[in-house]
């Protein structure tokens, strides 16, 4: 049987950022149905959330998913960089620039749009211009969560849901990075205790209610251990139909979907991206639009969800899903893209020890070898 390793290798393009794109517009699906009935309204008509008895809206699915595709490609990063400034520089660049454009468009539109956040703003104008700052140095979005920001809408005091997850991911980045730099990635079986451990955590959380941030680490840390084992894990179409009807089986049955997601919601995905052909793969590869997607979606339903008449989740998300994907059209090519071309400029490696070594062999050149008999 093929391995994922090896189906991987073979495949010259596959389907992540059509996939990764997917990802994104269920996000909008369902942050339509807080941003239009409020937090307080009938979200659970949410088609996900309601098919699964409350377990995972389309959402927290998709947002699950993004962090094992992550842990997946993130690893597969550092183990091919060629060094630690390399790898950084590739996380930072794919990051940063986005961020900060959006960050400052989101801050930009509620200054103009929102006179009560106006009105409490300029009362102390030097501490929220720092706030912003600081907001933008460590990936926070607090100064763009503000009382007055959208005060009629029925989602209030939020110009810019989706950013809380970018800094967890970043310093999920960090961690492998940490790992990396200890050697670990070649004792995959620790990694794999560690995995396990998590996972029982992860489980027995899930009966007393665990929090959104542990759901994301051991879908991150899945990732990462599907690349380590991808050798041993088989490419299979009837083990991706298996774990498709497990998990359409335990949506029913709370809290089973959940636990089995990350795992089995992570195969179905791989199989996805690397098994049938698509016919935007492709365009995809040159184009990706799902960052710039998840970036800007919830400013514009904010944005829409002004209006009264056109509060309704089916419409928000009908709106706003053309004009979120012509600011992810621009994002990609005037900052991301832009940005991402400068990760395959040579950095040289930083070593303490270089210019001591480098000195003592001018200082002591090796002995000349000695003349053959």
């Amino acid at each position: 049987m093929t391995s994922l390793g090896s189906q991987i290798a073979n495949r010259k393009t596959n389907n992540l950022n059509i996939i990764r794109l997917l990802l994104a517009l269920a996000v909008i699906v369902s942050h339509s149905f807080p941003v239009a009935l409020g937090s307080g309204g009938d979200t659970r008509a949410e088609p996900l959330y309601a098919w699964t008895h409350q377990q995972e809206s389309s959402g927290a699915m998709a947002v699950d998913l993004f962090f094992f595709i992550s842990g997946l490609l993130i690893t597969a990063s550092w183990l091919r960089s060629r060094s630690m400034q390399d790898y950084l520089m590739k996380r930072v660049l794919r990051i940063y620039p986005g961020y900060m454009i959006a960050m400052v468009f989101s801050a930009v539109l509620v200054w103009v749009i929102c006179p009560e956040f106006r009105a409490i703003a300029v009362v102390h104008p030097v501490e929220w211009l720092l706030l912003f700052a600081q907001n933008l140095l460590y990936l926070s979005s607090s100064s763009i969560s503000f009382q007055g920001i959208f005060a009629g809408n029925p989602f209030p005091s939020m110009a810019n849901s989706s950013l809380w997850t970018i800094p967890i991911e970043f310093y999920c980045y960090l961690a492998v990075l940490v790992v990396g730099l200890f050697c670990l990635f070649k004792r995959r079986f620790l990694i794999f205790l560690a995995f396990l451990a998590g996972y029982q955590v992860y489980t027995l959380g899930l009966f007393a209610g665990t929090s959104e941030i542990e759901e994301l680490l051991i879908c991150f840390l899945s990732g990462v251990i599907t690349w380590l084992w991808r050798d041993k894990i088989p490419f299979s179409n009837m083990i991706a139909g298996s774990c498709l009807m497990a998990l359409l089986i335990t949506s029913q049955f709370r809290p089973w979907f959940s636990i089995l997601f990350p795992v089995l919601g992570g195969y179905c995905t791989l199989w996805l991206a690397y098994g049938p052909r698509l016919q935007l793969s492709r365009w995809a590869e040159k184009t990706d639009l799902s960052y710039g997607t998840y970036l800007y979606a919830f400013p514009m339903q904010q944005l829409f969800a002004m209006n009264p008449a056109l509060r309704h989740p089916w419409v928000i998300f009908g709106l706003a899903t053309p004009v979120t994907l012509l600011a992810a059209w621009l994002s990609w090519n005037l900052v991301e893209k832009r940005f991402l071309a400068m990760k395959n400029n040579v950095r040289r490696d930083f070593d303490p020890g270089a210019g001591v070594e480098a000195a003592a062999s001018t200082l002591n050149p090796p002995p000349a070898p000695r003349a053959g008999p």
